[in-house]
């Protein structure tokens, strides 16, 4: 709850202070610094995966497409927002979230994985398209570069440092949990971009950003309830996390390194929704193992 509270102060001061604009240079060194942290705790191998979280992966761009289209009954903006949180994979921090409510981490390392691939994969060859952007090879080839790069170098990193040194690497992880200084720091670094966006760049109407709310609200809560409905028995909570719970520090960085501040926005305020949903998630749930703790201590 308390780390909610610090989200919502980094969204604030980014809001208040247009000139972080200037420092949207350590969002991709700041990402690939989280992902690192979090894929430390990352063990692959065959049991991580399930055909479900394959299925997800496939999904991802389906969803895009559609509420890039559903987005574009309005405006180009509203279209390129929603497609980027219609891709964005599953959050790193969704296997904390699953060990709080006693379900299965390992399912979500392997959503994780298989959605990052998917998104990887995706956007370099959707996002030129829809920009209406002519990339040579090369261009193309660079721009899958730097997006896989981002997400596969720290993972390669964080594999090897398991295998070469678990002792290390453990030592490495307990300052996981500082990294999370970085996250509020780009979370308001890309507040003030957006910030500074809407006050000296755009004219965008109040009615856009309504509407965005709406659409990213109606996203959160559809996302989370398709993942429960396509997981495997006895794994609802762990598929509304898998296809719910989006890493939006991935879709803040694209924004702003390949499109305009303004689609940050959707990131933004999926933040605020994910948590939410999230915080309410988390209370239902410990309600309903009391009930069954208690069910079956009274037969």
């Amino acid at each position: 709850m308390l780390k909610s509270v610090f989200i919502l102060v980094a969204l604030a001061t980014g809001l208040l202070l247009p000139q972080l604009d200037a420092y949207t240079f350590v969002l991709r060194p700041f990402l690939m610094t989280l992902l690192f942290f979090s894929f430390l705790g990352v063990n692959i191998d065959r049991e991580i995966f399930a055909r479900q979280q394959l299925l997800v992966a496939v999904l991802l761009p389906f969803i895009g497409l559609l509420a890039y289209w559903l987005g574009g009954l309005y405006n180009e903006d509203l279209a390129l927002t929603l497609l980027l949180m219609g891709l964005a994979p599953t959050a790193v921090i969704s296997p904390v979230l699953a060990e709080l409510m006693h379900r299965r981490a390992a399912y979500m390392i392997g959503a994780i994985l298989l959605t990052h691939a998917s998104f990887a994969l995706t956007v370099p060859l959707l996002l030129p398209y829809l920009l209406g952007v002519e990339l040579v090879l090369a261009d193309l080839g660079k721009l899958l570069l730097t997006i896989s790069s981002t997400i596969l170098l720290p993972l390669a990193l964080a594999q090897v440092l398991r295998r070469w040194n678990g002792e290390v690497a453990d030592r490495v992880r307990r300052c996981g949990p500082y990294a999370f200084g970085l996250f509020l720091i780009n979370v308001a670094v890309a507040s003030g971009s957006l910030s500074h966006y809407l006050r000296y760049e755009s004219d965008t109407p109040w009615s856009f950003i309504w509407l965005t709310a709406a659409a990213i609200t109606a996203m959160v809560i559809l996302n989370f309830l398709l993942g429960s409905r396509i997981a495997p028995p006895d794994h609802a909570v762990e598929g509304s996390l898998a296809l719910g719970r989006k890493n939006t520090m991935l879709s803040i960085w694209i924004a702003l390194e390949f499109i305009n501040p303004l689609v940050v926005l959707g990131p933004m305020l999926y933040i605020l929704g994910q948590n939410v949903l999230v915080a309410g998630q988390i209370l239902l749930v410990a309600k309903r193992d009391g009930e069954v703790v208690n069910q079956a201590a009274d037969a």
